[in-house]
């Protein structure tokens, strides 16, 4: 499935001020390595991911912050987090 997928963070989350990357990614059927661009402002990737998404096909754009973590600790822990909920999920 192409399209462009937007991060959009919940009311609590404070990432206005944070520069966005986007991953472009092959859809279904096409197979090629997902590469990320970046940093820019939020409108302007955005943008960059609606204008690539239009003008390719099997292109998917993932636009999500860019968060500052600095710590080993910090990116476990992220990964942690994620891991419980996934085996929730399940």
């Amino acid at each position: 499935m192409a399209g462009v997928i937007v991060y959009e963070p919940d009311d609590e989350s404070d990432v206005e001020g944070l520069p966005w990357a986007v991953t472009f990614e092959a859809s279904a059927g096409d197979e090629w390595a997902s590469f990320v661009c970046g940093p820019y402002e939020r409108d302007e990737a955005v943008r960059l991911a609606e204008d690539v998404v239009a003008a390719g096909q099997g292109v998917t754009a993932v636009v999500e912050p860019l968060l500052p973590v600095t710590e080993a600790a910090d990116v476990l822990a992220t990964i942690a987090e994620l891991r419980e909920e996934a085996d929730d999920a399940e």
